[in-house]
């Protein structure tokens, strides 16, 4: 798999992920968050989460149809991966709120991106290879 390719499946997950957590809050967190009462913080919260995914996925595909140069791409991608890390190093830090089970869940969720993210960006060309 191309590195481009992976990119875009990434971000069109992410958006995917953000469109649906934007446009359908309730019914997502019912599922999601099974052991509390969802409140009108919580969804106003999964919402705004939900925005950003849609922004970002959206952003970094957007970014992998430019054909002249991968900085914009680069630039996309290196914030997705970091929004990822970020979500993963928070879910293996949660288990006090969330417990052990709840913890490992949300870690599993990112650490796939992750993964994806870095492979990705270490194997996409840089400027001056993408044109050659």
């Amino acid at each position: 798999m191309e590195a481009r390719t992976a990119i875009r499946a990434i971000a069109l997950a992410r958006a995917a992920f953000g469109a649906a957590l934007t446009l359908r809050t309730e019914s997502l967190v019912r599922v999601m968050v099974k052991d509390a009462e969802p409140t009108g913080s919580l969804f106003l919260f999964a919402r705004t989460v939900g925005i950003r995914d849609l922004v970002i996925g959206l952003g970094t595909l957007a970014a992998s149809f430019d054909g002249e140069s991968t900085d914009d791409l680069r630039r996309w991608t290196r914030v997705s991966l970091a929004s990822d890390a970020i979500d993963t190093v928070s879910g293996m830090a949660s288990a006090r709120h969330v417990g052990v089970v709840g913890s490992i869940q949300a870690t599993a969720a990112s650490a796939p991106f992750v993964a994806g993210g870095w492979w990705a960006l270490r194997w996409l060309p840089h400027a001056e290879q993408a044109s050659s």
